[in-house]
């Protein structure tokens, strides 16, 4: 347990807002109702008239609260005194049962050392702080203040880290507690919990071999999240890859925090980065455009590039598998826009050099550019021809030489021909059955992938030379 470093004293005032002086006369009301300000007087006796009346309307009301104003100071003190003994039993978990404020674990996002982000999904009003060290040294603490306040969200506590230091060991813990606004004033704490100490290394873009995996279409399936989850923490990898569609629509701020942060309340990415990817039903439903609440990605942008070891990642954004003026989109959909600055970014990214003197160079999206059959009987994309068309000669022109995606629920490998330039292994999903994990090694020399289904069979295997 943390000290409580977070006590603060917070003074009371007496809210009279909340007092409530008398409505407006009946008269008045009639008076608007029926129209009186500007038809059935003229403009110079509705003035005056209305003058008239008001006065004589505030005297009422004057007398009214001289009358009634002793006894509406007791209610008040009585229902503000009554409402904190209630939020305080909440608090101490007397209503809702020793619930911690805490809802699963921590995920450690980015996944580059300079733009790291540490999520914690929470039960509840909450507000916490996070405490980093960088390998011996001793711990800090961030607060993510924000125009001068500090975090309180009933979700997602969310933290921004300075950059990090490449190849480093990162340990991290985060403090949080309940918090319940009785009035603007009289605010109710909770006692402070912290979250276990979480060990985590950060990319080295300079090292001699990287490994990563590959996750896709898992769609709140939660025997898929938790066999991959368990194949991952196997693994140990450098960071994780999640390929878009981790929801199937996204319509609750209250279940986004299971969605993406804690399936189940499980580990996903707690001691390795995560690097995620938006698909086409994440960003369906009234709640898509908080998605970057629950996500952490450079400057909260869904399109990004990082380097580990030898291998220099892409990630971009596909949109939707439909265009933009669809009806059932009902005009709220603006995806070629964002292709086009997507375009402009890459064109910038592929002369970067640490992006050019990388030996392998990938492109993670979520609708494949590439499919292998005729599909114009369907109403939506398998493949996005439209992202194709814009991306593509940059990608050719940086020398991109795999493209990693999801979205068909097909595991298929399309190698390199004359018409297609850039090879391109999709993950399957979202049934047990059918979901795979993509495991990627590189040791600067060759690439080397391997899908597999859940129950260990190889879909596909594939290798690229440098």
């Amino acid at each position: 347990m943390l000290p409580d470093t977070t006590e603060t004293s917070i003074s009371c005032r007496a809210n009279l807002k909340k007092l409530g002086l008398p409505n407006h006369n009946v008269r008045q009301r009639k008076m608007f109702r029926d129209g009186w300000w500007t038809s059935k007087l003229s403009p110079g006796k509705a003035f005056g008239g209305t003058t008239a009346l008001w006065r004589r309307d505030l005297q009422m009301q004057r007398r009214e609260f001289l009358a009634t104003g002793t006894a509406g100071l007791y209610l008040s003190s009585q229902l503000s005194a009554s409402s904190v003994s209630a939020a305080e039993e909440k608090i101490r978990g007397a209503d809702a049962g020793p619930e911690s404020v805490f809802f699963g674990h921590p995920v450690l996002s980015g996944p580059a050392p300079e733009s790291l982000t540490i999520l914690q999904a929470v039960n509840g009003p909450a507000s916490g702080f996070l405490e980093i060290a960088i390998g011996d040294q001793p711990f800090q603490r961030i607060d993510h203040e924000a125009h001068g306040l500090l975090p309180y969200d009933e979700n997602v506590l969310k933290f921004v880290l300075p950059p990090i230091p490449a190849h480093e060991t990162l340990r991290y813990r985060i403090a949080a507690r309940k918090i319940h606004f009785v009035t603007d004033y009289k605010i109710v704490q909770g006692p402070v919990e912290s979250t276990p100490i979480q060990t985590a290394k950060t990319l080295n873009p300079a090292a001699s071999t990287t490994r990563f995996v590959v996750w896709n279409d898992t769609h709140e399936r939660q025997s898929t999240i938790q066999q991959l989850q368990q194949q991952t923490a196997a693994i140990e990898p450098d960071f994780l890859m999640w390929n878009g569609d981790q929801t199937n629509n996204v319509h609750d701020p209250r279940i986004m925090r299971e969605q993406y942060l804690s399936p189940g309340q499980l580990e996903i990415s707690a001691r390795w980065p995560l690097a995620y990817a938006r698909g086409n039903h994440d960003v369906r439903g009234p709640a898509a455009r908080l998605v970057d609440r629950f996500t952490g990605t450079p400057e909260d942008r869904f399109y990004y590039a990082f380097r580990s070891g030898p291998v220099a990642a892409l990630v971009m954004d596909t949109g939707e598998d439909k265009p933009d003026d669809r009806d059932v989109f009902a005009g709220l959909a603006a995806f070629e826009p964002m292709r086009r600055r997507q375009q402009a970014w890459l064109k910038q990214i592929i002369e970067e050099p640490w992006f050019k003197s990388a030996p392998f160079r990938i492109l993670f999206c979520h609708i494949p550019l590439w499919w292998y059959e005729d599909t114009s009987k369907y109403d939506f994309w398998f493949c996005s021809e439209v992202c194709r068309e814009a991306w593509l000669p940059l990608l050719v022109r940086g020398g991109v030489q795999l493209v990693i995606s999801g979205h068909t629920h097909r595991a298929t490998w399309l190698p390199q021909n004359a018409e297609q330039p850039i090879g391109q292994l999709i993950g399957g999903g979202p049934e047990p059955e059918r979901a795979t994990l993509i495991d990627g090694q590189c040791d600067g020399k060759s690439l080397r992938l391997k899908c597999q289904f859940l129950n260990g069979k190889i879909a596909y295997e594939t290798r690229i030379d440098a």
